[in-house]
């Protein structure tokens, strides 16, 4: 596809056809040897007791494989959040090889990667100072709470609420279903973009916001609070997916 290309252009100089070459060298080589095999364990599933979710024994190993080696922001900002700062294109080639080891595996880091993109574009100083960076390294994981058992894919239909407090938080109280990776054991924090309605805010899709809901509150020094009352309530069927966790 000519990407060495893109090193003409000052911004990805770095990255000339040699560079490109051994970054998608390393990347195959990554899934097939440490990926691939977590794909033929895959069927082991996740556990779901008292609450809590263990992913498959294995997944751990190559989650921190993964996690140190910078594949999870390769294309993002490096001044913003950390990132690689490599052509996005690049990050596509990685990432089919990694989608190609392990599905269930990758959408985990799936999902904090688009979660970390909304806070990234839509978060407030605060949000980004706090979030941002710990969810783009992969330290703390993130998922999408769209679906609701009361709607299904009709998002206008939610009745998921939101209540002002008087330090400007709110109380979120509802329930959300099919949430991939939305309990596990691979991060000690996770984060939850949550769709939800303010009362009083007009019925339909306009009177929707969208909040961040940490599984455990997030202190002003960045270090970890309170379990914030994000409870599961079990693990549900995702076509073959029993690798991940896909969680009410």
């Amino acid at each position: 596809m000519e990407i060495e290309k893109l090193s003409e252009h000052e911004k990805f100089a770095d990255f000339n056809k040699k560079m490109i070459n051994m970054i998608i060298s390393e990347a195959r080589q990554l899934a097939i040897k440490e990926m691939l095999p977590t794909q033929e364990l895959r069927d082991e599933g996740c556990v779901f007791e008292n609450g809590t979710v263990k992913v498959p024994e294995s997944f751990h190993k190559f989650y921190e494989l993964h996690r140190k080696g910078d594949w999870l922001a390769m294309s993002d900002d490096p001044d913003e959040c950390g990132g690689g700062g490599m052509p996005h294109t690049l990050s596509l080639v990685a990432n089919e090889f990694f989608t190609g080891g392990n599905l269930s595996f990758m959408l985990y880091n799936g999902l904090t990667h688009g979660a970390a993109k909304l806070v990234g574009h839509f978060g407030t100083e605060e949000q980004k100072r706090l979030y941002l960076k710990k969810m783009m390294s992969a330290e703390w994981a993130g998922t999408m709470l769209l679906t609701k058992p009361e709607a299904g894919s009709n998002v206008g239909a939610l009745i998921t609420s939101a209540k002002k407090n008087d330090d400007g938080t709110y109380s979120i109280t509802g329930n959300k279903i099919f949430i991939s990776g939305g309990e596990h054991n691979l991060t000690e924090n996770i984060i939850h973009p949550v769709l939800a309605r303010i009362e009083g805010a007009p019925a339909g899709t306009s009177g929707i916001s969208l909040f961040l809901v940490p599984k455990y509150r997030v202190n002003q020094d960045g270090s970890l609070g309170e379990f914030n009352d994000v409870v599961c309530t079990g693990i549900e069927e995702k076509i073959g997916l029993h690798g991940n966790s896909t969680a009410s």
